[in-house]
C-alpha cells in the first residue's frame, strides 16, 4: 500500500501537478479578516461640515446605534443622522469613523419612496432652501432622493405636532364637527395621570430586572423640564446630594462622557427601559454591577456641560427618549 502511494506521488511529480499536503490549510486565516470599509461618499469630503469641539464622536469597538445614541444623548430614531445620509441599519459601523452630533434644531427624517425635498420641506413647514443649505444632507442637483436614506430637516411644527409631540390645538379643532365653539374644546377636562402602584416581594440580590415603577432619583427642585431640545429633566440639588437608582437594573455605563454629560451612569433595567444620570460629582458603582432600587449611584455634581449642581435624568423606552415626568411616581 505504501509503495502504491509513493508511485502515485511520483506520477503527479512527473506530470507537474501540485502535491497534496498532509494537513489542510485554513480557508480563512487571521490576515484575511479586515474591518468594514467606510460608507461610500457621493460627494467630496471637503463639503462635509466641520464639527465643533465636543460635538463629534469616534466609533469604538462594540458600538451599536443604541450605544451611540446613549453617548450622544440622541433619541434612537435620530442616531442615523449622526452617521451619514446613506447609512442603513444592516451596515456595520466602522471603528474610527468620526460622527457629527446633529444640532437640537434639526429633525432626522428617513426618506420614503417617492418623496422629494419639496414634499419633505412642506411636511415640516420649512423652506426647501433650508434643507439644501445643510451640507450634511449632501443633496445633488436634479438627483432623486434615494429611499430609506436620511436627511436633516430644520425643526418646525411638523404635521401639526407640537414640541411636546402632542396634537396641537389647531389639529384638534379641525377634527371637531362644523360650528363647534373653540370654548367647548378648551372646556374639555384633561385626564390626570394616575400614579403607578405595585406590590413587590423580596428579590435575590443579583436579580437584574426592574419593576417598571420609577422613583425620583434625587431630592431637589425641577430646574429644567422635558422639551424637544432637552429630552430629559434637570433636578437642582446641593453638590454631594446622593443620587439613587430609579429602579432595579444593571449598570451599563459608569464613568466619564466626552459629549457633555461629565461623570454619568446608565442603568439597563432589562425590561426595555434605560435610565441615565449625568453631571455627577462622584460615581459609586461599576459597569456590570446589579443595583437595587434606591441604591446610591453617585452624588450630584456639576461636571461636563453644566452651569451649576444638578442631576440630568433621562428615561428611554425601547431606545426612545420619553418624558420622565409622565412615569415617575409621586413621592
Amino acid at each position: 500500500m505504501r509503495r502504491l502511494v509513493f508511485l502515485w506521488w511520483g506520477l503527479l511529480a512527473m506530470l507537474g501537478l501540485p502535491l497534496a499536503s498532509a494537513a489542510q490549510a485554513p480557508v480563512v486565516g487571521p490576515g484575511d479578516i479586515t474591518t468594514p470599509v467606510p460608507l461610500s461618499v457621493p460627494v467630496p469630503l471637503s463639503v462635509w461640515p466641520t464639527s465643533e469641539p465636543g460635538q463629534s464622536y469616534k466609533v469604538r469597538p462594540g458600538d451599536t446605534l443604541l450605544t451611540i445614541a446613549l453617548e450622544l444623548g440622541l433619541d434612537l430614531s435620530d442616531a442615523p443622522c449622526a452617521i451619514a445620509p446613506n447609512f442603513r441599519a444592516d451596515q456595520p459601523l466602522v471603528i474610527g469613523d468620526l460622527l457629527s452630533l446633529p444640532p437640537a434644531a434639526v429633525t432626522c427624517h428617513q426618506v420614503e419612496p417617492g418623496e422629494t425635498v419639496e414634499s419633505i420641506a412642506a411636511a415640516y413647514f420649512v423652506e426647501p432652501a433650508e434643507m439644501w443649505g445643510l451640507a450634511w444632507n449632501r443633496l445633488l442637483p436634479n438627483a432623486p432622493l434615494e429611499p430609506y436614506t436620511y436627511l436633516r430637516v430644520p425643526r418646525g411644527e411638523s404635521r401639526g405636532m407640537t414640541a411636546d409631540a402632542g396634537p396641537s390645538f389647531l389639529t384638534k379643532m379641525l377634527d371637531m364637527p362644523v360650528d363647534t365653539s373653540p370654548y367647548l374644546l378648551f372646556a374639555q377636562p384633561v385626564p390626570q395621570r394616575q400614579p403607578k402602584t405595585a406590590v413587590q416581594g423580596p428579590v435575590p440580590a443579583n436579580w437584574p430586572y426592574g419593576s417598571g415603577v420609577f422613583a425620583w432619583p434625587v431630592y431637589g427642585w425641577l430646574s429644567q423640564s422635558y422639551r424637544y431640545d432637552h429630552r430629559a429633566i434637570d433636578v437642582a440639588a446641593p453638590q454631594g446630594t446622593p443620587v439613587t437608582a430609579a429602579d432595579r437594573g444593571v449598570v451599563l455605563r459608569a464613568g466619564w462622557n466626552n459629549q457633555g454629560y461629565g461623570y454619568f451612569v446608565i442603568l439597563d433595567h432589562q425590561i426595555d427601559y434605560l435610565t441615565l444620570y449625568a453631571h455627577l460629582d462622584r460615581v459609586l458603582v461599576s459597569e456590570g454591577e446589579v443595583v437595587g432600587k434606591g441604591q446610591v449611584l453617585g452624588t450630584v455634581g456639576t461636571t461636563g456641560n453644566s452651569t451649576g449642581p444638578h442631576l440630568h435624568f433621562e428615561i428611554r423606552d425601547f431606545g426612545r427618549l420619553i418624558n420622565p415626568l409622565e412615569i415617575l411616581t409621586v413621592p
